[in-house]
């Protein structure tokens, strides 16, 4: 599937006379969205408006980074606000941030639990059905003396007559080697060996491009039941990821549908306070929203720029 188009989104907020719709009409040619607007602080301050104005992009900043986390799309809208008491929502939107992180995080976590419950029983099944192929009884593949090791693996059938002998030369009767099934060019062996001379085997027969793997532990009755115990549960598993995934997708849907709707109030809230600072108290403006296009000509925004405030943002 293709990912979706990404468009220009513009916000600007500018004195509301007829230069300033004129410029903003000749360099969009989209459909916009306008409301006029009467600038005022609530007798904030200059110091207060701007440290209002650096809380309000840290916040920004915070939620823009939620949303990386999340791999959430971004998808900006106009917002209705045209106040500036925002202290309190602030608290909020952090508030709802975290218990987004938490609740991603938990269900991403039990994901990654189940995958790797998944990849630990396909590696049984894979480990059970070799030992299956390879023709030796469970009972020669299970021991219960401590002092004994056993060696599973395939060795070349070209190498395996030299590697017999020099086997029963180096260790005599100390270490026994049984010869299981062929598969292709190679015979399954089991070499039951001490464990002090466990490693100098496995190096002896290593020389001889022996290809050892893992005897798994199991407590079926015999392979054939062991492989259906462990598929059986892989399916299980396999249900528990799709239900999951799905949680995990509802769960970003209605994480973006909140993350996108706080930012848009961030966005706004910050150019109205912006333009109080550059058009001035009491300012009759206009709050312009457009999706472009096309590319707005560098003399648009230079214009548009100094005689108020606009923001460009990428949006699917």
């Amino acid at each position: 599937m293709s990912a979706p188009t990404k468009a220009t989104v513009l916000r600007a907020l500018l004195p509301n006379d007829v230069s300033s719709k004129t410029n903003l009409g000749l360099g969009t040619l989209s459909k916009t969205e306008s409301r006029d607007v009467t600038l005022a602080s609530g007798q904030m301050t200059t110091e207060a408006m701007v440290g209002r104005i650096k809380e309000l992009s840290k916040l920004r900043d915070e939620i823009l980074q939620v949303m990386r986390q999340l791999i959430l799309t971004r998808e900006a809208r106009s917002s209705p606000v045209d106040r500036l008491d925002f202290d309190r929502e602030i608290e909020t939107a952090r508030q709802e941030l975290d218990e987004l992180r938490n609740q991603h995080q938990a269900v991403q976590g039990k994901i990654e639990n189940i995958q790797r419950q998944i990849d630990d029983c396909r590696k049984r099944i894979v480990a059970l059905t070799e030992v299956s192929a390879a023709g030796f009884a469970q009972d020669q593949l299970e021991s219960e003396a401590e002092d004994f090791r056993r060696i599973l693996g395939r060795l070349p059938v070209r190498k395996l007559e030299a590697a017999q002998k020099t086997m029963l030369s180096q260790f005599k009767d100390q270490v026994t080697v049984a010869v299981g099934n062929r598969k292709q060019d190679a015979f399954y062996i089991l070499v039951v060996a001490p464990k002090d001379k466990a490693s100098q085997a496995l190096q002896t027969l290593l020389l001889y491009d022996f290809a050892p793997f893992e005897i798994p532990q199991y407590t079926s009755r015999n392979f054939e039941s062991g492989i259906q115990t462990e598929e059986d549960r892989l399916k299980v598993l396999l249900t528990e990821l799709d239900e999951l995934k799905l949680q995990l997708d509802a769960l970003r849907k209605r994480a973006g549908q909140t993350v996108n709707r706080k930012l848009d109030e961030v966005v706004d809230t910050l150019m109205l306070l912006r333009g109080i600072l550059k058009l001035g108290e009491g300012t009759q403006a206009s709050r312009f929203y457009a999706r472009l296009e096309r590319v707005l000509p560098a003399e648009t925004v230079t214009n548009l720029s100094k005689r108020g405030v606009i923001e460009l943002e990428s949006s699917s």
